[in-house]
This record gives C-alpha cells, structure tokens and sequence, in this order.
C-alpha cells in the first residue's frame, strides 16, 4: 500500500488579505482641502456652472475636497488666478497683480493650526511678505503662510489686535526656496510655530499668539490683505488645513502628508 500524505483541505485555500487604501489626507478629516488635480473641483465662473477643461482656463471657483464646503471663489472676473497644466502636473497660478480666491467665513484663527500646502514662487521682486494662505478678518487680525519673493524665503504672520496680541513675523533661515516646487507644512501650537520645507524643519521658534480666537473667518489664498504683506505671482498645486476645531496631525502623520502631496506635483523628499 503506498504511503501519502494528506493535504488538509483548508491548507489548499488562498488566504485572502485586506485590500490596501492608499493614504489619502482625508482620511486625517482637514478643515478644508484643495488639489489642483482634481479638475472636477474646478470651475471657471464662481456659481460652478463651467467647468475648467483646459490649461489657461480661469478659475472662478475651486471646490473643498474634504466635503465641509469651505469652497474657494472669485466673483470677479478680472482677478481669478487661473489652472494651468504642463501635461503631467496641475496647478493654480497667480499673476501677481490682483488674482486671489476667498472662502466664505468658516475657519478659526487661533492655534493649534495645520497647513500642508504645494507651491512654487514666481515673483522674484519684492521683500515683504507674498501670502500663499491666510486666514483672517483684516490686516490686523490673521494669520498666515507665506514667502518673500526676491529670496524665496518663508515667513509666518500672526496677528489679532482685537484679542491685544501684537504680530510675530518670524522667518525661515536657509535653506530656501530657490524659486522651485516645494512642499511646505506650517504648524502653530500656543506660543510656538513651525516650518518645514521638502520634508526638513526649516523654522522653529515663539511666536505671540496664544489659545485666543475670534470667530470663523476666511480663507485666503493669493490675497495681500494681513498687514506687510504684498501681492506675488506663485503657484499653488494644493493645500490642506486643520484649523483649532479640528484634530492636529501628528508628528508621524506629517510625513504622510508630505509625501501625498509631493508625489502628486514631483517633488522628491
């Protein structure tokens, strides 16, 4: 009798492993998120009505991909940055004169705040502050990210003289920008603010503001409303923002924003 062995029929199964979901910012719940790539967030007049289909095409509305509806918008025709494309990456870009977008009032000013954003300086004249990003009323009562044109170099602006906190306006040391696509992650936590750049902390020191806040403001992109700041062409591939009614990214999180964002515009970290 020939001698065998049997092969337990559950061993003949393929066991079956969990699909993997690529990461996503989202799955972080952002305030708001903005990318460029997604033409389907992208319309050429503010009422959504005509979408954009084409490079140079304007952009009068850019829609939040993070579903809270805080949706970027330009009445104006004459100033809506426009969506440009070189085949391979997509991006929104000022002309440095009067282009901007502007939510509706639905974020906080006040810390702790998050900012993931894309983005290339354009402009190489100037040395106050071109806002890629800020969040606030008026000139005296925001805050922001932003760079200064004629040396790429990062700045953070904070400011609420309603709430009696004077302005801190601290800049990052070199490295700098270099006038090319980078990736910029901006973290404030009560008294302290940070900046990296490609991944690498570039700026970490105090800053005023505190825990206070007045109520939601807007968001704005492309606009020289904070006090020193200027107008500047530049582009934005994308942006994702967790303002104090959320909950912050971590420190190992971070890095998972960075890399979404670089693979999605061809920045090696």
């Amino acid at each position: 009798m020939a001698l065998g062995f049997e092969i337990p029929a559950v061993a003949l199964r393929k066991s079956g492993a969990a699909p993997v979901v690529p990461f996503s910012p989202l799955q972080l719940s952002p305030s708001a998120m903005f990318d460029a790539a997604d033409t389907t967030k992208l319309f050429q007049d503010s009422a959504g009505t005509t979408p954009v289909t084409a490079d140079n095409q304007p952009i009068g509305l850019w829609q939040d991909n993070s579903q809270n509806g805080v949706d970027l918008s330009q009445p104006v025709s004459a100033a809506r940055p426009s969506y440009r494309t070189d085949g391979n990456y997509q991006w929104v870009e000022t002309d440095g004169v009067d282009d901007g977008l502007e939510t509706a009032s639905l974020l906080r000013v006040g810390n702790p705040l998050t900012m993931v954003l894309g983005y290339e300086m354009l402009s190489t004249t100037g040395t106050s502050r071109v806002n890629f990003a800020e969040i606030g009323r008026n000139r005296y009562n925001a805050m922001s990210i932003g760079s200064r044109p004629n040396i790429d170099r990062l700045r953070y602006y904070s400011r609420l003289s309603d709430e009696g906190v004077s302005s801190s306006h601290p800049a990052s040391p070199q490295p700098w920008g270099g006038h090319q696509k980078r990736i910029a992650t901006l973290q404030a936590v009560p008294g302290q603010v940070s900046i990296r750049m490609d991944g690498v902390e570039v700026l970490n020191t105090t800053q005023n503001l505190g825990t206070e806040f007045i109520e939601p403001h807007p968001l704005k992109i492309g606009m020289a409303g904070l006090s020193g700041s200027i107008p500047g062409a530049f582009r934005l591939f994308g942006i994702q923002v967790w303002d104090a009614t959320k909950t912050q990214p971590t420190a190992v999180q971070i890095p998972l924003l960075e890399q979404w964002m670089a693979d999605r515009i061809g920045v090696t970290l």
